[in-house]
């Protein structure tokens, strides 16, 4: 009984595994005709591609080649002796949306799949708009009109020794995973502004030439940028460099490099970029530190500038070096450096300390005004721009007990004081007294900084009175007991001569005691010589009212008149033309700007004033000269007014040379 049982469970089981074989076997068949069928859609699909991009780009099929990936990617290549040519490659994001599962087009395949070219020849490339695309990837190819991919975006692009010869467009474009330019050259504009191109790990440029303007806005560096060169204008409008980046003139032709609210994590500009560039920053923020040392810096801007870190010129040479309106949070250094030029740190603000010991200035009154005269804003904000740099360093120098430096600053900042009211419009008196004030001590001691300028105007006004003293010396009227010994001879016209030896002359023209010029004006002087004199005086007043410049020259026929009208005796005329023209010597000598000039007047200063020294050293005090000389009749009239003249002047320059000795002495007073 026992055994028929188990014989049917047998017999069942065996039936099941049978009917279950079987079923096994339909499946398998029917999987088998379905992969089948798929291969043969897959096929077709395939060959529909291959026969859309064919059409599409008016290529042969055999140049399009599909590899099965996870993603299809399409390669499309030619080769290096016959590159295939491509018509343009056009698409927008309108008529790529809406139909991707459906039956493909070229829109969406150029947005589901990847592609690759080699060795191709494109008219022009537009992928604009917003496409979203897979990875793309250009070699050895060339792109004859413009590319606009313009607000784009890939998994990767990467071209690779390509030449772009219209103008490029990647503004606004993103890459999810990585970019590459490898070996690219742009020979027309290339406008990168707003993109966002993912660094491979290898950098994102290598090689690249850029030819003409390159628009970097808003841009973000993840790399150094020794594989870029710049043969035209760069942009670099808000930046961002977050690693060291190196500034070479290997990779910068042009002239001009300007970088504009940008910010620097570590920056390390060459010293040969600092020697032939004209640099400027404006409105960056550096946070690294910035440090230069023995360099020749010829053009070099920091403008609104933020240093978050120090910011160190050590026994720099600046030639042209402006910062202004910026702002130092740790501190800065110029030690031992040079200013060949007028520096510009005005409404910059030192958080920390400054170091501006040793440091050095080349540039005087004249290379001041030029530099003012040159900066494109109004004249009276420029100068007070100086004012407030030189104030700066004056007041930094002075806070370190350097007052000999921090001199040299206060005559800079008197120095624009002077310009100021020289181009004040509505001077008051005060005002051109202070002008003129300024000019005369300028001239004179250079604001109590030249010990040497100041000495050698005092030998020149020693000088001076010597030689007018020798001259007046031979004209001065003798006695009445020497008129046998000079042969004086009175005659009817109350001239009175000298003859000594075969000369003749005259000395009443410095007479004190000739008073007859003026008594007969009628015989004095002819109508011909009143209409010459009228004449005369109104040419240097039509001169002088056509150019202010030379107005002083009123002076003089307003002096011949008041004295012609009065009657005052022509030795008063002489007398006062003598002083004048002795003071004016002085004053004419001393503005000399030229060195040559100058160089001539005090060497004949040096010796004169020897010679006066051994031979009669009384001149150089003619008011104690009574004292010194056993010849009371020595001096006249004229000579003691001239000494009265020459005493004021002597002790002024000597009030200005021993402010300035004890200005530039080291030991304090």
């Amino acid at each position: 009984m026992m055994e028929k049982t188990l014989e049917k469970i047998l017999h069942t089981l065996e039936k099941c595994c049978e009917q279950k074989q079987h079923y096994k076997s339909k499946d398998d068949e029917n999987q088998s005709k379905d992969d089948e069928n798929q291969s043969k859609d897959d096929e077709n699909k395939n060959r529909e591609v291959k026969s859309i991009i064919a059409n599409a780009l008016k290529i042969s099929e055999d140049k399009v080649a599909l590899n099965d990936d996870r993603i299809f990617t399409i390669a499309i290549e030619g080769s290096e002796e016959d590159k295939l040519y491509i018509d343009d490659i056009e698409i927008d994001v309108v008529s790529s949306f809406g139909n991707l599962e459906d039956k493909e087009n070229i829109h969406t395949i150029f947005v589901k799949y990847n592609f690759e070219f080699k060795f191709c020849i494109f008219k022009k490339i537009d992928l604009q708009n917003g496409l979203e695309l897979q990875k793309f990837s250009f070699e050895n190819c060339d792109i004859k009109d413009k590319v606009d991919l313009n607000m784009s975006e890939f998994k990767s692009l990467s071209f690779c020794d390509c030449h772009f010869d219209k103008n490029t467009n990647f503004s606004y474009m993103k890459t999810l995973k990585e970019a590459s330019f490898s070996g690219c050259n742009f020979k027309n504009e290339v406008d990168f502004a707003n993109a966002e191109l993912k660094n491979n790990g290898y950098g994102v440029f290598s090689e690249c030439n850029f030819e003409k303007k390159v628009n970097f806005t808003n841009f973000t560096f993840d790399e150094d940028m020794n594989g870029l060169f710049f043969r035209d204008e760069v942009v670099f409008n808000g930046a961002k460099f977050l690693k060291k980046i190196t500034l070479s003139k290997d990779n910068f032709t042009q002239k001009d490099i300007k970088f504009e609210k940008c910010i620097f994590e570590e920056v390390d500009i060459e010293g040969d970029f600092l020697k032939t560039k004209n640099i400027s920053f404006k409105s960056c923020e550096f946070n690294q530190v910035i440090a230069f040392e023995n360099e020749t810096i010829k053009n070099l801007t920091f403008g609104m500038c933020i240093f978050n870190k120090g910011v160190y010129f050590v026994f720099c040479n600046f030639f042209d070096v402006k910062i202004y309106s910026c702002s130092f949070n740790q501190p800065a250094s110029f030690y031992g450096s040079t200013f060949n030029m007028v520096p510009n740190f005005s409404q910059s603000i030192f958080k920390d300390s400054i170091n501006l010991v040793n440091i050095k200035t080349n540039f005087g009154f004249e290379i001041l005004n030029n530099t003012i005269d040159n900066i494109d804003k109004p004249r009276d904000e420029a100068v007070n721009d100086f004012r407030d740099s030189f104030r700066n360093f004056k007041s930094t120098l002075i806070k370190d007990n350097n007052l000999l430096d921090a001199s040299n600053f206060h005559k800079y900042e008197l120095y624009c004081k002077e310009i100021e009211l020289k181009n004040k419009k509505g001077k008051t008196l005060k005002d051109i007294v202070d002008k003129w004030q300024l000019f005369f001590y300028r001239k004179l001691c250079d604001h109590h900084t030249d010990l040497l300028k100041v000495f050698h105007n005092l030998l020149i006004i020693i000088m001076l009175f010597s030689v007018f003293s020798f001259v007046l010396d031979k004209f001065k009227q003798p006695s009445i007991e020497n008129n046998a010994k000079y042969h004086i001879v009175q005659v009817d016209t109350n001239e009175s001569y000298i003859f000594k030896e075969h000369n003749k002359t005259t000395y009443n023209f410095l007479s004190l005691n000739i008073e007859q010029e003026f008594k007969n004006l009628d015989n004095l002087l002819s109508k011909t010589e009143i209409y010459f004199s009228l004449g005369f005086v109104l040419l240097v007043t039509f001169v002088a009212l056509l150019n202010k410049k030379y107005l002083w020259f009123l002076l003089m026929p307003l002096f011949v008149g008041v004295v012609y009208c009065i009657g005052f005796p022509m030795s008063f005329i002489t007398h006062f033309v003598i002083i004048i023209l002795f003071a004016c010597t002085f004053v004419f000598i001393m503005v000399f700007d030229s060195k040559p000039e100058r160089f001539l007047f005090v060497g004949v200063s040096y010796i004169a004033c020897i010679f006066t020294l051994l031979i009669k050293p009384s001149l150089m005090f003619p008011v104690f000269g009574s004292f010194l000389e056993k010849d009371t009749n020595a001096t006249y009239p004229l000579l003691l007014s001239l000494s009265v003249v020459y005493f004021i002047l002597v002790a002024l320059v000597i009030f200005s040379l021993q402010k300035t000795a004890r200005k530039n002495s080291i030991v304090p007073s």
